[in-house]
């Protein structure tokens, strides 16, 4: 099996580093406290909680619960994944699923199978937007009644501000805020939301949690990882391909796994800097198409901003009028409106969290794509 994972977790030995990280959100649990945890997209955020999951299982004395709801649309889909992911973690079979069976008997549970996964899905045969919202406390209750302290991990969960009900922020905080053996770790991908959530005076989640920033992995580290990853499937690298590697791919946790990847699938034992290149080459060639569609979805100015900020890796000052006279991008106004533009459709980040801010593409392959096209 390819040792380099770009979307599952399985154990700690393909696992890399985070161990700072892991204790403090294990403390966190411990110690009963919410975590929001922040981060880049693609850093690493589910696999590190699918991490601390692992270490919580194997301890026995927090019972985890992982909840994705980006694809839910409202109240009534979120409080049907909520009663899938325990469900799941409670199967009727045993004594305590048939507990929470009875226990949610009168909102009407329907079992189905997902067409895709073929997994278990439970809804709720509720319509009434007064009893769906008795839902989520009920099936809290639930949880919060049982022998062990329970941990529910909710991930992309600026998805709430999109459903169309209007309470749906303080319905969950009012359902929340009481509960002494339930706790939570908030996650998602689009760091502004989750701001404004969590961080807006004004909004019923305001300074309800610890807040936890997932930065890049070590170099260090994430070299000795390589390294030794590659070496015990028997592969040999030049001396300094752990650093090429993540100099190509900046650091960041998925592009350098998918890069790895990508390496070990080619099955060439000898890792040199061709072998490398060339199979960045294949990455590249495979995206190709989806960075033409890119180009035809942006406005010209857009893609010429997208282009300038590639080349320059990362700009601290971009409205600067060396930089719009280096690669003619026009006003000052043209070229806010299409930066705004740009980090609104995930094409560029914003990096706040460092002394001194600055802007980069987000997809680290597409920006390589730019330098070379």
């Amino acid at each position: 099996m390819n040792p380099f994972l770009t979307n599952n977790y399985i154990c700690p030995e393909y696992f890399c580093d985070r161990d700072s990280e892991t204790e403090r959100l294990l403390n966190n649990v411990y110690n009963q406290s919410n975590t929001t945890l922040f981060s880049q997209r693609r850093m690493g955020k589910t696999a590190l909680v699918k991490h601390l999951f692992y270490q919580l299982e194997r301890e026995q004395k927090v019972i985890p619960l992982y909840l994705d709801i980006f694809s839910t649309f409202d109240l009534k889909g979120f409080s049907d994944a909520l009663s899938t992911a325990i469900y799941t973690m409670f199967p009727i079979q045993k004594s305590i699923g048939k507990k929470f069976w009875e226990h949610i008997k009168l909102l009407r549970p329907v079992i189905r199978m997902n067409e895709l996964s073929g997994a278990p899905e439970l809804s709720l045969d509720i319509s009434k937007p007064e009893h769906i919202e008795k839902s989520i406390p009920q099936l809290l209750s639930f949880l919060e009644n049982q022998k062990k302290n329970v941990l529910i991990a909710i991930d992309e969960f600026q998805q709430i501000l999109t459903y169309p009900e209007n309470n749906v922020e303080a319905l969950l905080r009012t359902s929340i805020q009481n509960l002494t053996n339930v706790h939570f770790i908030f996650f998602g991908s689009n760091r502004k939301l989750m701001t404004e959530i969590f961080n807006n005076g004004k909004r019923p989640f305001y300074a309800s949690t610890k807040f936890m920033n997932l930065g890049k992995i070590p170099e260090e580290a994430y070299s000795l990882f390589i390294r030794k990853t590659f070496e015990s499937h028997n592969f040999v690298l030049d001396e300094n391909i752990p650093e090429l590697i993540l100099k190509t791919t900046k650091r960041h946790t998925y592009y350098t796994q998918r890069l790895c990847h990508e390496i070990f699938s080619g099955r060439t034992k000898k890792v040199t800097e061709k072998v490398v290149v060339q199979a960045l080459f294949e990455i590249l060639s495979q995206n190709e198409s989806i960075y033409y569609q890119y180009r035809n979805l942006l406005t010209k100015p857009q893609w010429a901003l997208l282009r300038a900020v590639a080349r320059e890796t990362c700009i601290e000052k971009p409205f600067r009028q060396d930089f719009l006279r280096k690669y003619a991008l026009g006003s000052t106004s043209t070229v806010k409106r299409s930066l705004q533009s740009l980090i609104e459709k995930d094409f560029v980040y914003h990096n706040i969290s460092v002394e001194t801010p600055y802007y980069e593409v987000q997809d680290k392959f597409l920006m390589l794509w730019l330098q070379n096209n």
